[in-house]
């Protein structure tokens, strides 16, 4: 977690006296494989997110910190109107804040054949879940699940990573 601080003070400095930069941030989603203990060790910031691809199953491993996420969790709007939503990109967590945030973390047992995939909101705003489901299920090689994945709308500073733990 040192790292998160270390980045979140980084950012702030570097972005304090630069005219358009002040006050921005980031979001983070990173893995940590640890093959010898067949573990992956998770965290994250923001609305990048975390999926495991498991037995023909997505399953979203991170919840988004944003306006929109604690509003749909509160029940205070639908997933139709979050689409739409005025506060929709605005982060409650994000590496940057000026505030001392933590960030989410997890550990995940793994399975031969799991299937990670790290994103930006760039492909999760533009791609629906379902959809990621099918293109990883019919592109088993990685490189190959990925170019499908960008090759949707997407807007071009988005990153897509995947990775299979064999």
């Amino acid at each position: 977690m040192r790292q998160f601080f270390e980045l979140s003070q980084r950012l702030r400095s570097e972005s304090k006296d630069q005219v358009g930069l002040h006050g921005m941030g980031a979001t983070v989603a990173m893995a940590w494989f640890r093959s010898e203990q067949r573990v992956a060790h998770l965290a994250h910031m923001g609305d990048s997110r975390i999926y495991l691809y498991r037995q023909d199953n997505l399953k979203q491993l991170t919840e988004d910190h944003s306006v929109v996420a604690i509003l749909l969790r509160h029940k205070d709007i639908t997933p139709e109107e979050a689409l739409g939503h005025p506060a929709r990109g605005r982060l409650s967590r994000y590496v940057g804040m000026d505030e001392e945030v933590y960030p989410d973390v997890q550990t995940i047992n793994l399975q031969v054949g799991d299937r990670f995939l790290l994103c930006s909101d760039g492909l999760t705003g533009m791609v629906s879940d379902k959809l990621i489901a099918h293109l990883l299920q019919a592109n088993v090689d990685l490189q190959v699940a990925c170019k499908a994945l960008v090759a949707k709308p997407i807007r071009l500073e988005d990153t897509t990573i995947s990775q299979q733990w064999l």
